[in-house]
């Protein structure tokens, strides 16, 4: 049933017929057993009347002989009304329809057959007259009157069965007019709108479903902003180092020695290595979800993560005889999402290791302090301006005072404030007591 007021109906249906058949069954009992008591109390009482008949009967001195007693039938259960009475043995008076032989001997209520129908009896006994009043009534027309009775009492439950269904279909559509409301507001909506949707006047149970919606829009409002400023980004940067690519390919084309065109082949590969690197940065920011990796934070040793990276650097810095080492170190672990705490400690170490020139000293230590863990980046390179601190993390900005000496896209800083946002993280630039360097610090708070 894909309905849901089907699916609330169908089962309302079912249970409240299931609630009256029960309900039914056991009233009918109930009230079976009731009218049957009720009915026998009916035999006593008229066999207590037809006992003061006797006595009255007796007392005035009349003399009694076998008698029937014809009985104008006014009720149409009169007929299965019968009585004798019996004195010494003697039957003296019966009904019309009562049969000349005795019906019961002992007294009490009892059943028996009177002409193949079978009959409720009750016998009263009168020793001081030593008579005996005995009344019947059919049992056939007991239950008759007993099931008509309860029948009577119970078929308006049933009938209002329907009624109650149609009832119900008619609130279950009310109840689900929000819903309808909700539904008009996503399917008028363009493409384009992601909007949150109006909560007003909607019942908690579908709150929660809009709530999860708007939770939705602002999800994808967010992918879809870092994808467009993925395709911006990616647009703008991409188009220097391809133009500056083509250039060279022309040159390299066009060159008349071998020297010339060596130069201008070099100049391809530097440039292809920075196009490679620019790419690689857009992509880690396109794919750093600061909703999606923390669902994945794990206790992580960051020593271990900064001792990773300084052993893949040390290659690539031969070349500038720069003293790159961890000076302090041990076992400091953070929640955290494994992969981008590895970029955000090759990006700091990185950008330590371009502004640091040759012969320079970098040392990175893993601390900790309190209940958190701090990570350090020295080096005795130019540093940074008090005044451009803040502005080094925006994308793309690169300091104007070594960006010439230096190769990049200014993405580096970018991605490490993001990812020390997803782990709400610190960071703080400084600087030495003494001489000119970047003390580069990322404080990792317990939580």
């Amino acid at each position: 049933m894909k309905s849901i007021r089907a699916r609330l109906l169908f089962p309302l249906l079912g249970v409240f017929t299931g609630a009256w058949l029960i309900v039914g069954f056991f009233s009918f009992h109930h009230a079976k057993q009731e009218m049957e008591a009720l009915i026998d109390k009916d035999l006593v009482q008229s066999a207590r009347l037809l006992e003061a008949f006797l006595e009255h009967e007796i007392t005035e001195d009349e003399i009694l002989h076998p008698t029937i007693i014809p009985t104008k039938i006014v009720n149409i259960y009169e007929c299965n009304i019968t009585f004798q009475i019996w004195i010494d043995n003697a039957l003296m008076i019966r009904s019309q329809f009562a049969p000349e032989k005795r019906l019961q001997a002992l007294e009490g209520f009892s059943f028996r057959d009177i002409n193949d129908e079978p009959f409720r009896l009750f016998t009263l006994r009168n020793d001081y007259f030593k008579a005996d009043i005995i009344v019947a009534q059919s049992l056939n027309a007991r239950h008759k009157l007993t099931t008509n009775i309860i029948w009577s009492i119970v078929t308006p439950f049933f009938l209002a069965l329907p009624v109650l269904m149609l009832l119900t279909w008619f609130l279950i559509g009310e109840a689900l007019k929000p819903l309808k409301k909700i539904a008009k507001q996503v399917e008028t909506r363009s493409h384009d709108d992601l909007s949150p949707l109006s909560s007003e006047k909607i019942p908690s149970e579908i709150s929660v479903c809009v709530t999860s919606i708007n939770d939705l829009m602002l999800k994808l409002k967010d992918a879809f902003r870092r994808e467009k400023d993925f395709t911006a980004n990616a647009a703008h940067e991409l188009r220097t180092p391809l133009a500056v690519l083509k250039t060279q390919a022309e040159v390299a084309l066009r060159a008349q020695d071998e020297d010339q065109q060596s130069r201008a082949l070099s100049q391809i590969d530097t440039g292809v290595d920075r196009a490679t690197r620019l790419i690689e940065q857009l992509l880690t920011m396109a794919r750093v979800d600061p909703q999606e990796s923390s669902k994945n934070f794990i206790d992580v040793d960051l020593c271990q993560i900064v001792i990773q990276v300084v052993a893949d650097l040390i290659p690539r810095i031969d070349s500038k005889m720069i003293d790159l080492g961890v000076e302090d170190c041990s076992v400091a672990m953070v929640k955290g999402f494994e992969p981008a705490l590895m970029i955000l400690a090759r990006n700091i170490i990185e950008n330590a290791v371009n502004y640091t020139g040759e012969g320079g000293e970098i040392n990175v230590s893993v601390l900790k302090q309190d209940e958190d863990v701090v990570l350090l980046v020295c080096d005795n390179g130019p540093g940074i301006d008090p005044q451009q601190r803040k502005r080094v993390f925006e994308r793309f900005y690169r300091d104007v005072n070594h960006s010439s000496s230096v190769h990049g896209s200014g993405l580096g800083l970018s991605i490490v404030r993001r990812i020390a946002d997803i782990h709400h993280a610190e960071i703080t630039l400084g600087e030495p007591d003494h001489g000119s360097g970047l003390i580069f610090k990322v404080r990792f708070t317990h939580s």
